[in-house]
């Protein structure tokens, strides 16, 4: 989720295998009027670089190179320490 002045943009990444996901991005505008100017003025150009970033870093994961499993030990604990939080959560 991604908070602006003019509303809401929700990325929604949603599982498709083991090696493919698709990435829909719905936004929700409460103030038109600050829509065009300030943080989330081009929201597209970024959801794409953004988007861009992820095919990278997925490409670089599956390299020979790389052997730490999904999560980079160095820069993604906090992520792993959500996803497992939320595993448990939906597993209760």
């Amino acid at each position: 989720m991604n908070f602006y002045p003019w509303g809401l943009s929700l990325n929604v990444v949603a599982p498709l295998g083991p090696t493919r996901t698709r990435v829909s991005f719905l936004s929700y505008v409460w103030d038109e009027a600050l829509r065009a100017s300030g943080v989330g003025a081009d929201l597209h150009r970024v959801e794409m670089e953004d988007e861009e970033v992820v095919e990278d870093v997925q490409r670089g994961v599956r390299s020979r190179f790389y052997d730490r499993g999904r999560y980079s030990p160095r820069r993604e604990t906090g992520t792993h320490h959500f996803h497992k939080l939320l595993a448990r959560f939906l597993n209760e």
